[in-house]
């Protein structure tokens, strides 16, 4: 284990805090009315868990074990939050999570950091009931040119301090190549652009 996979888990939160102020009227609208069965892609340190309804079955997918450790002490008194220390393109995750069974798939700032997006995204499809949800809330590329080409050049530096985590992401565009259409979308600005939305599989998969 890496001794910065560490340090990045025990600062997070506190780097995060003022931050994730200004997305906790996001995440609540997003997150508070859920149903049946969910997977948490990325979960993190828990960010998500103070928003999830009960009711409902989460599968809190977390690759980073200093994260998950974190994750699961705000997780104490949840017994309906369910951890997999697994990346979410993990074979393995496909004995857990047979096609068409899961209600929801939830992104919050880790489509970022996916090493292969696509992938993931099909092995959504997959896992999703053919009328399961997508909702996703991702910061993305720049929308003008001269901050994208900013963006771009940062993006080396920022990847290796992040985590992994790309600046410069079209994940909007890829959502919707990949055979997913919005019920709502929204971008909005928070230092970095973000693209928010609430997805269905199109008729076609």
């Amino acid at each position: 284990m890496k001794l910065y996979q560490k340090l990045f888990a025990k600062f997070y939160d506190g780097f995060m805090h003022n931050f994730e102020k200004r997305l906790y009227k996001k995440r609540n609208h997003l997150l508070s009315n859920l149903e049946g069965q969910v997977i948490g892609v990325g979960e993190g340190t828990g960010i998500n868990f103070q928003f999830y309804p009960d009711g409902i079955t989460v599968y809190a997918v977390e690759p980073s074990k200093p994260m998950m450790d974190k994750a699961v002490i705000k997780a104490e008194g949840k017994p309906n939050i369910k951890f997999y220390n697994k990346s979410i393109n993990d074979a393995e995750l496909n004995q857990h999570f047979k096609e068409q069974s899961i209600d929801v798939i939830i992104c919050t700032l880790v489509l970022c950091t996916i090493p292969d997006p696509v992938k993931a995204l099909e092995n959504f499809k997959r896992w999703l009931k053919p009328n399961g949800k997508l909702i996703i809330m991702e910061h993305i590329h720049a929308s003008k040119t001269v901050n994208k080409k900013m963006q771009n050049f940062i993006n080396p530096v920022w990847k290796a301090f992040g985590e992994g985590c790309h600046l410069n992401r079209n994940t909007d565009v890829l959502i919707k190549e990949v055979g997913f259409e919005p019920i709502e979308e929204e971008y909005f600005m928070r230092t970095l652009r973000f693209y928010a939305g609430v997805f269905t599989l199109t008729q076609t998969n």
